[in-house]
């Protein structure tokens, strides 16, 4: 049974409080003032939807659970001080009352590391931590043999063609998984919160970038053997064994040109965001393509913001399939993919124009035609004769018009949906967009080496997987908001010291 919650200033006050008794009343406002950049997040951090999101996951009878709100706000603590596990983490608490105090809890009722690991099962809505059965078949390391650079090819070819004609005719309902509910506190607790601030850029013109990212596991690919061929001589079997991350399997690491064991993550990213800030993220076996992993991601991400009106989608050659341009036409996106340099094709025209590999349309003297803009009533591209640009200094004794505008081309967008794109590709406009794809990169980035996402302890299970990158996605909302708000908490904390001072004088 759960406790009435309490609200975000309650929390504060609270903090405010327990501090004076602690530190400020014994002279060791030292200590408050060292991990005031900490204290600046929980105290902007409002986590108050949290208890809301998982009352349902309580029981109505018995004794008195824990606040949840207060249980999370530690876990967020958790991640911020890079702490290993939850067992040094609740050894920390006890040993420094401060990062109780920051977590909603008196330093002398700690929460142990029990009610911790039940907390977590909470935010996980399946029985199993894992997504699959603990006993399987090895499977064996992928050869080499990619070349360098190289990204991964697509397993079964068409399959992205034929998922996203079938979800076009049919929208994917909703099935629950067992990460809606981080997904949801992720949501209300912390994009809403930065798009209200402006730090994803103009909710109604949003421009997003997707990407996949490899995570390696923890656990052994070898698995455990539970059979008996070892004592009849035989090291090599094929039996099951068994797994401590079932869910782990082989994938190809296009940026270290390596295979790994473990698990993919894609995300999308507000592309205007200065901070670079996630808005949704998923993970996958790291057997699956990106440009697979992109249609389930898309279509959550549709249901998830629908007061979000998305202008452009940046993504890279691995996903430069015609099915992903048709699917993101269909939602009125602008597609904003690099091309496959394994998979250029061939444009053709009735005309005498020509293109080059890019899709601009060259006229039949041999020069690229200038560009004109872009006709949004008839979703057509306007091209002009490139006589017409002085600055060019073009010319030609065999013009295709004896007028003096000029001929003009009309390139249109559902005739071809992969060159013909909505901002003509390399242009200018097209380039200084593409640049901001980079910006799920660098969240990548921030998850793997600011909050040591791969190398901070040895997960295993799928459920420790999604609640410690949701936590690190998390966090990264809460410094940029500190950041952008330039709040300091020691002009603060010493107003605080002074006042218990003077009443203690």
């Amino acid at each position: 049974m759960l406790r009435p919650s309490r609200s975000h200033q309650d929390f504060q006050l609270f903090v405010t409080e327990q501090l004076r008794i602690h530190y400020f009343e014994k002279d060791l406002q030292g200590t408050v003032l060292l991990y005031h950049l900490e204290l600046a997040k929980v105290w902007v951090t409002d986590l108050t939807p949290v208890y809301h999101i998982l009352a349902h996951q309580y029981s109505k009878r018995g004794s008195s659970a824990r606040n949840p709100v207060d249980l999370f706000r530690s876990l967020l603590l958790m991640e911020l001080t890079h702490a290993k596990s939850v067992d040094d983490w609740v050894k920390t608490m006890r040993a420094h009352p401060i990062w109780a105090i920051y977590s909603g809890f008196s330093p002398d009722d700690v929460p142990g590391v029990g009610t911790f690991y039940d907390f977590q099962s909470r935010l996980w809505l399946a029985d199993s931590p894992h997504l699959s059965s603990k006993v399987r078949k090895p499977k064996r390391k992928p050869k080499k043999g990619k070349k360098k650079g190289e990204k991964a090819p697509l397993r079964k070819p068409g399959i992205v063609g034929r998922l996203i004609s079938r979800f076009l005719k049919h929208p994917p309902a909703h099935k629950t998984q067992p990460h809606d509910l981080l997904q949801q506190i992720f949501k209300e607790c912390f994009v809403l919160p930065s798009a209200e601030l402006g730090l994803l850029g103009d909710p109604e013109n949003l421009r997003i970038a997707g990407d996949g990212s490899s995570v390696r596991t923890g656990a052994s690919r070898y698995g455990k053997m539970i059979c008996f061929c070892r004592e009849q001589n035989i090291f090599n079997c094929q039996c099951a064994r068994h797994y401590s991350d079932p869910d782990a399997s082989w994938g190809w690491d296009s940026y270290r040109e390596e295979y790994y064991y473990g698990r993919g993550i894609y995300a999308f990213t507000a592309a205007d965001s200065p901070y670079d800030l996630p808005v949704y993220l998923n993970l996958f076996k790291a057997e699956r393509h990106d440009s697979v992993a992109f249609i389930p991601s898309f279509f959550e991400l549709i249901r998830l913001y629908p007061d979000f009106k998305f202008r452009d989608c940046l993504l890279d050659s691995a996903h430069d399939a015609y099915g992903i341009y048709k699917l993101l036409h269909q939602y009125d996106i602008g597609a904003i993919i690099d091309l496959n340099q394994r998979n250029t094709g061939n444009i053709s025209c009735k005309d005498d124009i020509s293109f080059t590999k890019d899709g601009i349309p060259v006229c039949s003297g041999g020069y690229i035609m200038s560009y004109n803009g872009y006709c949004y009533d008839r979703q057509r591209h306007k091209w002009r004769c490139p006589k017409t640009r002085k600055k060019w200094n073009i010319t030609c004794y065999n013009p295709c018009s004896t007028k003096d505008y000029g001929r003009v081309f009309y390139t249109y967008e559902q005739d071809n949906l992969r060159f013909f794109t909505r901002i003509p590709r390399n242009s200018v406009q097209w380039k200084a967009a593409y640049k901001r794809r980079t910006s799920v990169e660098r969240f990548f980035k921030r998850l793997k080496e600011d909050y040591h996402l791969e190398s901070r302890g040895k997960i295993r299970s799928s459920r420790a997987w999604y609640i410690r990158t949701f936590l690190a996605s998390m966090c990264l909302h809460i410094d940029a908001w500190v950041k952008h708000q330039e709040l300091d908490m020691t002009v603060l904390i010493k107003q605080w010291a002074d006042n218990s001072n003077l009443i203690a004088a």
